[in-house]
């Protein structure tokens, strides 16, 4: 298991240095200047290289929490996503899911949503359904 990548699929805050890095807030999203050059002035000069800021809608976070969540082995926590988004996943997406449970490439336990072995080589078409 990737711990650096697990930070991204959790939504944890990430705080990235360097030319072309992209950091995470929890909300937004900042991305550096790509070009070296440009980089070294701006820090010169302004003592920031972030040239984008993307802000995250609701609907953005909670699709990108589900999906990303959904790469890990143990799968979606569905109290945690209860939690932070007040809403049940389950009854929230219920049309979509129903054909992948039935096509057996997402199942549950009582507290996971979670691929399965078929699912895992079906992954971008279950993610689809959160974006």
């Amino acid at each position: 298991e990737s711990r650096h990548n697990t930070k991204y699929w959790t939504l944890d805050p990430v705080f990235a240095f360097g030319v072309s890095a992209h950091s995470f807030d929890g909300s937004q999203r900042y991305a550096n200047e790509r070009d070296t050059a440009q980089y070294v002035e701006l820090i010169e000069n302004t003592k920031t290289a972030v040239t984008e800021t993307t802000t995250l809608s609701a609907g953005q976070l909670s699709g990108e929490f589900a999906f990303l969540n959904l790469r890990l082995t143990k799968g979606l926590d569905l109290d945690r996503y209860r939690s932070i988004f007040g809403v049940d996943l389950e009854q929230e997406f219920a049309a979509d899911l129903a054909p992948l449970f039935y096509a057996e490439l997402i199942e549950t336990d009582s507290k996971y949503l979670k691929l399965t072995r078929k699912g895992m080589l079906y992954s971008n078409e279950v993610f689809s359904i959160f974006v």
